[in-house]
């Protein structure tokens, strides 16, 4: 009888044993660029896997857009992109899915997102993508301890420029501007254009150029650009002088900042800038940061980010990524002390983050996001052939040959638009 029970409850444990073995809980594909700090975001994502008890794969392509539009029996059912003109492109394709019922319930979408956000994502009044992260291009960057010598005032744009030119006047070229960016020589200068056009004219006029609803000649573009002018063309202002803006490669940037032997000290540069800064310098010891101050709009952000789309309309693919979109997601992230990682929910804990520029960077964007003075980058949301091509080479030749061909430069771009 014994050897009954005890054969009986061996078939049982081999049976359990097989039947675990055997089991594969569903997988969730996510496609998206390969990114800085990516081994957090799986990190995180094996979190969400664990609390789900699912499996979580994430698939690095080159193009995540384009990757949709060619591969439309793929196996991966979440995406990352990261502009919101793909999420829209996506959307008119019908080849993502409405996250209205992930966002829209209870109105949690607008605890999230200001309208802004929600906007530039949204196709036929539908949400199609979901905010994970956000990062500011309104920023200056100086070296400290170069800085201290010499007395500059950030209480507003024009305090700045006055206070910088006085430096240039003694024969010192304050400020480091390189930006050579291969093909993409010029990018640069359309976010000076757009920090300066946001706390100038505010976010009504900046939303109507982003949509092209005003011509690049409309006198509130070209004033906007003459700030950027007298940045540029001021005599001794620019370091190696303004050829170097387009000659001289971005990624050395931090580098020729905090090199002792050059005399430039400050840099309008965005979220960017941090990644190329050597590992033997430390934030508010050897540099620090400060957003582009204000003309008349005091606060505002002109920044990026990145958004998840659903490919396949399925329960478990919408719960993942309303696990993503939490006010939860991203704490392990934070954690670190080298995190970069700036939430887009705007109920998520600061406290938690662990590096003081990263806690700056999020204070500013959530600071701009409260008073809907946060806009995304105009260039990214325009029409492509005007945003990613013809005003960079509009700032390119704008720099070769001059300011004096300005007028004549925009009113060749309005004849594209």
């Amino acid at each position: 009888m014994n050897k009954k029970i005890l054969f009986f409850s061996l078939t049982v444990l081999i049976i359990i044993t097989f039947s675990f073995l055997a089991f594969d809980p569903p997988e969730v594909v996510i496609i998206g660029p390969e990114f800085h700090e990516q081994e957090y975001f799986i990190e995180e994502l094996n979190i969400i896997a664990d609390e789900l008890g699912i499996k979580i794969k994430y698939e690095s392509v080159s193009d995540a857009e384009t990757f949709i539009i060619d591969n439309p029996n793929s196996s991966s059912s979440i995406a990352i992109i990261p502009n919101p003109q793909g999420v829209v492109n996506l959307a008119e394709r019908k080849l993502i899915y409405s996250l209205d019922d992930v966002l829209v319930d209870n109105n949690s979408i607008f605890n999230l997102y200001p309208n802004h956000l929600i906007s530039i994502v949204s196709h036929e009044d539908s949400i199609y993508g979901g905010w994970t992260r956000l990062f500011p291009n309104s920023l200056i960057w100086y070296d400290i301890s170069k800085f201290e010598q010499h007395n500059v005032k950030f209480d507003s744009f024009e305090t700045l420029l006055k206070g910088t030119k006085k430096i240039a006047d003694k024969g010192i070229s304050p400020w480091c501007a390189n930006s050579e960016s291969s093909a993409s020589t010029g990018w640069v200068q359309t976010n000076w254009m757009e920090d300066v056009l946001l706390t100038k004219y505010g976010p009504e006029v900046y939303d109507e150029w982003s949509k092209l609803k005003i011509n690049a000649s409309n006198i509130k573009i070209f004033l906007s650009i003459k700030h950027i002018e007298d940045f540029i063309f001021y005599d001794n202002h620019i370091y190696n002088g303004p050829g170097s803006i387009i000659n001289k490669e971005f990624r050395n940037l931090p580098k020729v900042l905090l090199d002792d032997s050059t005399e430039c000290f400050m840099s309008w540069s965005g979220h960017y800038f941090r990644y190329y800064i050597p590992e033997d310098y430390q934030y508010l010891k050897d540099f620090a940061v400060t957003n582009v101050p204000k003309i008349n709009f005091e606060n505002s952000v002109v920044g990026i980010g990145d958004n998840i789309v659903l490919i396949k309309d399925n329960e478990l693919s919408k719960e993942v990524i309303s696990k993503i979109l939490s006010k939860n997601f991203g704490e392990t992230w934070s954690s670190y002390k080298d995190t970069e990682f700036i939430s887009a929910n705007q109920n998520f804990n600061k406290l938690i983050i662990n590096n003081e520029l990263t806690k700056y960077e999020y204070s500013i964007v959530h600071d701009a996001l409260q008073k809907d003075l946060f806009r995304y980058d105009a260039s990214e949301i325009m029409a492509r052939p005007i945003g990613s091509n013809l005003l960079w080479e509009l700032f390119k030749e704008y720099i070769r040959e001059g300011p004096q061909n300005l007028v004549k430069l925009l009113n060749e771009l309005d004849r594209e638009i």
